[in-house]
Parts: C-alpha cells; sequence; structure tokens
C-alpha cells in the first residue's frame, strides 16, 4: 500500500469515528418536548369563514427576552405545534392579508400591526385623472399621514402551560382587530355624467395592538374608492382599525368625509363634511366592547355606518350646456351644514 493513499485512509477513519463521538453527543430524547393542539373558535360570519390560513407566535413566558416560536398553520381551524414545557403566552391571526404589516414581535405585549403610508391618488385609484394637480385635503388635516386600508384581520391572545406527560388541547376564541366602515350617500344628482368617484376620512387609528385591540397613538387619514349603485347612489366600504387614537385621553377627534369626483368633461370637484356626530352616535354606532373571559358575546355584525343626503354633484358641460369649470385643477363645493 503506497504511504499517500494510507495516510489518506487513516485520516478518514478518523474523521468518522469523530463523526460518531459527535452523534453519541445528540439528544434524542424528547420527553422534555411538550404537544398542544390549537382550535380557533370562530364566529359565525361569513368574513370569518373567508379565513385561509393562521400563524401562532409562542412566546415563553421565563424567558422574556427570547425571540417567539413561530408556527403557521393552513386553513382557519388550527393544528398541532411541538414545544419545549413550560407556560407560553400565544398570539395568533390570520396570515392571509396583504396590506398588514407588524412591528414590535419581540413581545406580546408591543406586537402591533400596521399599513404602509399611501396617498390620495392610490387609495382613490383616481391618479390616472389628477393631471399634476395635488388632491386636496379637508382643512386640518394636511399632517395626518395617508395609509392604506387593512385587509380583514382576526387575532387571539391565550396564556398556556405545557407539560410533557399528554398533548394540551387549547381553545383560541378570535376576535377582529379591524372595523368595517360603510358609507352610503343617496339622493346625488347627474351621475350619469360622472367618470370616477372615490373619497377620504380622517381622524383614524394607524395601528393596532395584537393582545387587547387597543388603537395606537398615531392619528391617519385613510384614502377607498367609490362605486355607483343604481341611478342617485354612491357606496364606499372599508376598514379601520379604530378612530379617535387619544380617546384615553379623552380627545374626540374630528372626521372629515371628503367625496371627489371627476365629471364626464374632465372637470374635478371635491366635497367635504364632518361627519363626527355619525361616527360618535352611541346609538347608531356604539363603541365596540369584547370580554375574552365571555367570547360568546361578540358582536358578530359589528360595523361603522354613515350615511348621507344630496351630494351636489353639478352636471358638466354636455352639447354647450351645463356648469362651466373655470378651472382646471381641483374645484371645492362647500357643504355648510350635516347632511
Amino acid at each position: 500500500m503506497k504511504p499517500v493513499f494510507f495516510l489518506m485512509l487513516l485520516m478518514a477513519l478518523m474523521l468518522l469515528s469523530s463523526c460518531q463521538a459527535d452523534l453519541r453527543e445528540l439528544c434524542y430524547d424528547h420527553s422534555h418536548m411538550a404537544n398542544v393542539s390549537l382550535n380557533f373558535q370562530w364566529p359565525d360570519t361569513e368574513e370569518a369563514a373567508a379565513v385561509k390560513g393562521m400563524t401562532a407566535l409562542f412566546y415563553p413566558a421565563d424567558q422574556p427576552a427570547a425571540e417567539p416560536i413561530r408556527y403557521d398553520f393552513s386553513g382557519r381551524d388550527g393544528g398541532s405545534a411541538s414545544l419545549s414545557a413550560g407556560n407560553y403566552r400565544v398570539i395568533a391571526y390570520n396570515n392571509d392579508t396583504e396590506s398588514i404589516l407588524y412591528r414590535g414581535t419581540s413581545s406580546p405585549n408591543t406586537l402591533e400591526a400596521y399599513t404602509r403610508r399611501s396617498t390620495i391618488e392610490e387609495g382613490t385609484q383616481l391618479a390616472p385623472f389628477t393631471r399634476g394637480h395635488a388632491m386636496p385635503r379637508a382643512a386640518g388635516t394636511e399632517n395626518e399621514p395617508i395609509i392604506l386600508d387593512p385587509d380583514l384581520l382576526w387575532a387571539a391572545d391565550e396564556s398556556l402551560s405545557l407539560s410533557n406527560a399528554d398533548k394540551t388541547e387549547a381553545e383560541l376564541y378570535t376576535a377582529p382587530r379591524v372595523i368595517p366602515v360603510e358609507i352610503t350617500i343617496t339622493g346625488v344628482p347627474n351621475l350619469q355624467y360622472s367618470s370616477q368617484f372615490g373619497g377620504t376620512l380622517s381622524g383614524l387609528a394607524a395601528s393596532v395592538m395584537m393582545d387587547s385591540g387597543e388603537v395606537g397613538d398615531e392619528e391617519a387619514t385613510q384614502a377607498f374608492t367609490a362605486q355607483v349603485v343604481g341611478d342617485s347612489t354612491l357606496w364606499m366600504r372599508f376598514n379601520i382599525f379604530g378612530h379617535c387614537p387619544h380617546r384615553a385621553l379623552h380627545l374626540v377627534h374630528q372626521h372629515q368625509l371628503t367625496i371627489y369626483a371627476v365629471l364626464a368633461d374632465g372637470s374635478k370637484w371635491y366635497y367635504t363634511q364632518d361627519v363626527s356626530n355619525q361616527m360618535h352616535d352611541d346609538v347608531k354606532n356604539p363603541e365596540y366592547h369584547y370580554d375574552p373571559e365571555q367570547p360568546e358575546t361578540l358582536e358578530l355584525n359589528y360595523e361603522i355606518d354613515i350615511d348621507l343626503d344630496e351630494l351636489p354633484v353639478p352636471k358638466p358641460i354636455v352639447n354647450g350646456s351645463g356648469f362651466q369649470p373655470t378651472i382646471d385643477g381641483w374645484q371645492s363645493i362647500e357643504i355648510p351644514v350635516e347632511m
């Protein structure tokens, strides 16, 4: 046998021996692991039934600095997870969203959902009609950021104690982390001459805490599209994280609704209306409350409704008649009283 070949064979045997020694040190005893089956409980609504996937973040209660352990489940029912025995706080949410972003993920008390910054042009989808003219803001809302509408978002918060004795069964009750807003404006004239509509609403929360459902401190404006329904109705529906972010400080914000209209002659109009009274109406839009100790009390159809009437859309120039626009930019029509 050649010396070089012998030396290579000897080195290979030594390496194999070393690997075997390392393998013997691995722990194949999983007796310290605990198995848990998460069963998500949902309100009986079409929106809840449409959830396509869930994420569960397990935060070790005895290791506050530890990163959460993440499990993803297809469907909305839940599934099994295997973790070290111990105490955990689990925050779960649906992961089939597109606009939702997260921050403060290192702790269950700081996990916060938000959406990215946007523009009125993007949210209303009126960018092709602006011709370089900035879309106007409602007076007093100029400093509020424009944010994307949040997708439907659900969350559950539960504390678990896991042992390695038996498989733990845990029921997690989901609750909404967004609120649907529906705006209906009836008695709108000249819709047959209008090509595009959109809107903005101010005084809204820019984020929500995933554990408690409390809104963040930042105030924002959301922009959205509008649909023509029938001959004289405008309809809008979108989600918000909440409104009046500083309600805990007894600061009730004003909510300015601005409607943008592009007419058939290319003229552009906007109308601003204070809808604070409707949003703060305890009968029409009562405050949402959810008691985690009594999950069956979840209000299944909670939303904010805003109903207006007689938005004065002008008639455009058609065959030489109608309202003659005087400038090429956005023109305001004042609505001095609540409709």
